[in-house]
């Protein structure tokens, strides 16, 4: 009994690493849409392109830290448990 939850612990930290990395490239790619869209015909919004760049680099830097967090979970902290 204690041995399925310890393995149901070891499978539950092991995707959490990954749903930040998920959550980061979607981030990511919200911020590079608010950069680009515009200027690429994909979208035209009712926000001046000053408040679209600046929530662009909000998003942008959301999702690098959320890459991060989730390289760090999943590469560089297998010794410790959360």
């Amino acid at each position: 009994m204690q041995q399925e939850r310890s393995s149901k612990k070891r499978i539950q930290v092991a995707y959490r690493p990954l749903g930040e990395l998920i959550r980061g490239v979607f981030f990511l790619l919200f911020g590079l849409f608010a950069f680009f869209a515009e200027k690429l015909g994909l979208g035209n919004f009712r926000l001046s392109p000053t408040v679209m760049n600046i929530f662009g680099t909000i998003l942008v830097l959301y999702g690098l830290f959320r890459i991060y967090r989730g390289v760090k979970q999943l590469f560089f902290d297998k010794g410790t448990e959360h």
